[in-house]
């Protein structure tokens, strides 16, 4: 395989005679391909049926001249106005049921069976046109489905009844699902169901969680819809897509749905511009994005600026190039190849100012582009097989953007805690849905897995008695599938593998229950309590905000929380395997210890050995790449001499990495 790198472009926003200069930029800075098509759905159909492809040919025979592949959008967001016009189910309608003008881009309902007719009647056109032009590289899935705004509409009222009528199947088994005889809210028909969230409030957890599920699938059907389109009408050529199915307040469940519509799977990385926990929470989408697919990833679009920042520091980019590099990427293009004169992203900076002269962040992706025609050579697309997998759950973050409350911890939040354990110990994982597990792993763990439906359960299950090993979190098992808590012993239907009672819970931040020489962090105000975790003489401290109380019926304590009598870990051997759980919300410093414990009990594959701040893995036998992710140099000790492939220089026992500086060192 080969590495791909280049840039967005969109030439309906310029003038023709500019075409030709963009390109010969995009080859003197060594771009290999381009995104086209996105954004601009009107352009190639100004009104209903009448097509204006011409202008676009030559803008494909340009890219075929100069030897620069096109991945084509199927552009079906933002819907021209003509199709709001004729399909008004498809705009968006606020919490009171009044229909929204479309201000903005993505102000379309893709559900809507009217709006899809003209969506992939035009997907069809489009796709049948270019599926055999010698600059097609492949076809990415429309942009970002899954970012936007939920509809409120009669159309999707009616179309969530009938959802649900197929899921439920009578009114009484809908009334027992959603608990509606708690406080008076029986239904009596599903005429009588209305969408979750009006004006002045939001719905019960059940009904609203269900409302949810409803969004989602209709995103995730159009998605998978699109995807057989183009399957249809170009079998054979590759695709990807850039969608947004963790958009908090939209979204979809990719998990749930990714290996019925993902041929390479892709996303859109924006970073920002700090190692912080967006630049985490981003590592963890990508590893989402890459579920069990056991392909390369395509970043459709890769940070250049930012909105309100011309550019980053030297070589900070290029870092963001080579750490994605070195997580399973094969593909990055540039978001935006010149900064847009007009609409909502003027400035978002972009490889060229608005005067379309090249700005730092073009010359940066030209070494990037450099690096990657050298790297290709070597053990790139990296694809490892982990052995360790993190279990994601859409679902329980739903509950926990409900439940506030009770679960104060983001869902994301606990991913990242996660995530940090292993961008540390420069250690592999995938991540994996527990509905549809592919894989074989040493390691299996389950971070906050709040809602826990009986199909999860039996995986779960199955795997310990089979010999796995497995790590729960605290919070896990809280709700069934409905929503509705257990009432059976937490975590709910999986008591007895863990072989544990979730008794009760406690806060940190209630001094009532601080112990009496307990460290306090925080102000007088808002204190709360340091938890210290103990075993065989070894402390340490976590800083959480929830614990639990656990009753070990067959388990026994791995760890326990000092000066408090209670289990911080338990262990139960089930079967052939083991069950961990840990009595606290996700933690990254708990979860590292037990980590780093099991990977010498277990045989897990361990990670390059580095100081802090740089990123390695051994990508191929004797190939090892390394990654300085801080502003200031460090040194990198080496186990084997070896060449430098990007310095082209010699190395014997050490390596100097320069501020956001990366390496790959090949030995003999």
């Amino acid at each position: 395989m080969s590495l791909y790198i280049g840039t967005n472009y969109h030439p309906h926003d310029w003038d023709e005679e500019r075409w030709k200069t963009d390109i010969d930029l995009m080859k003197k800075a060594g771009f290999t391909t381009v995104r086209l098509g996105h954004l601009c759905w009107d352009s190639y159909e100004p009104e209903e049926g009448i097509y204006t492809f011409e202008w676009f040919d030559t803008v494909m025979n340009l890219f075929a001249e100069a030897g620069i592949g096109v991945v084509l959008d199927v552009s079906m967001r933002p819907a021209p106005v003509w199709v709001h016009k004729l399909c008004p189910g498809c705009n968006i309608h606020g919490k009171s049921g009044n229909s929204q003008a479309s201000l903005r881009r993505y102000m379309e309902d893709v559900d809507d069976p009217a709006y899809q007719q003209y969506a992939l009647r035009f997907a069809r056109v489009l796709v049948n046109r270019y599926k055999d032009h010698p600059a097609l590289f492949g076809f990415g899935l429309c942009n970002e489905l899954g970012a936007g705004l939920m509809s409120y509409s009669e159309y999707a009222r009616i179309r969530f009844q009938n959802w649900l009528k197929k899921k439920y199947g009578t009114i009484d088994a809908l009334n027992r699902a959603w608990a509606t005889r708690r406080w008076s809210r029986r239904l009596t028909s599903f005429d009588d169901v209305v969408l979750q969230e009006n004006e002045v409030a939001i719905g019960a957890p059940e009904a609203w969680l269900d409302m949810r599920r409803f969004y989602s699938d209709g995103i995730g059907n159009f998605m998978i819809k699109l995807k057989e389109t183009v399957s249809e009408n170009a079998p054979g050529i590759p695709h990807s897509s850039n969608h947004y199915s963790g958009m908090r307040h939209l979204g979809f469940d990719y998990l749930k749905i990714y290996d019925k519509f993902v041929d390479y799977p892709g996303m859109g990385f924006y970073p920002g511009d700090k190692m912080d926990d967006n630049f985490q929470y981003c590592n963890i989408v990508y590893k989402e994005r890459l579920a069990e697919t056991e392909k390369p990833l395509w970043f459709l679009e890769f940070q250049t600026g930012c909105a309100g920042i011309f550019c980053l520091p030297n070589g900070f980019m290029r870092m963001h190039i080579m750490l994605c590099l070195m997580n399973r990427t094969q593909m990055v293009l540039g978001w935006t190849w010149r900064t847009m004169l007009g609409g909502e992203e003027q400035f978002y900076h972009g490889l060229l100012g608005h005067d379309g002269i090249p700005t730092p962040n073009y010359y940066e992706y030209q070494q990037a582009a450099a690096d990657m025609h050298k790297l290709q050579m070597y053990g790139f697309p990296y694809l490892p097989k982990p052995d360790i997998a993190i279990a994601y759950n859409q679902e329980s973050e739903w509950v926990t953007l409900h439940q506030k409350g009770q679960f104060r911890q983001k869902y994301a939040d606990a991913i990242i805690q996660v995530h940090k354990v292993f961008y540390e110990s420069n250690q592999e994982y995938n991540i994996v849905d527990l509905r549809n597990l592919k894989n074989e792993y040493k390691l299996l763990i389950v971070p906050g897995h709040i809602l826990i439906e009986p199909s999860v359960a039996e995986t779960i299950r199955n795997y310990v008695n089979r010999g796995g090993t497995v790590i729960m979190t605290g919070y896990s098992g809280t709700v069934d599938e409905t929503g509705k808590a257990f009432s059976v012993p937490k975590p709910g239907n999986l008591s007895d593998v863990f072989g544990i009672r979730v008794a009760g819970f406690y806060r940190t931040d209630i001094k009532g229950f601080h112990s009496e020489n307990s460290k306090i962090a925080g102000t007088e105000e808002q204190s709360h309590e340091l938890l210290k975790i103990e075993k065989a003489g070894e402390s340490f401290l976590i800083d959480v905000d929830y614990y639990e109380d656990l009753e070990l019926i067959t388990a026994e304590s791995f760890a326990e929380f000092q000066d408090k009598n209670r289990c911080a870990v338990s262990v139960k051997h089930y079967g052939k395997g083991t069950a961990y759980y840990i009595a606290a919300e996700t933690n990254q410093t708990i979860l590292a210890w037990l980590v780093d414990y099991l990977t010498g009990e277990l045989g897990l594959e361990t990670g390059v050995q580095t100081p802090e701040g740089v990123q390695a893995r051994k990508i191929a036998e004797n190939q090892y790449f390394y990654i300085n992710t801080m502003d200031h140099d460090v040194s990198v000790s080496l186990a084997k001499p070896g060449k430098g492939i990007l310095s082209e220089k010699y190395y014997n026992t050490e390596l100097l990495l320069k501020a956001y500086d990366a390496e790959l060192i090949v030995s003999a």
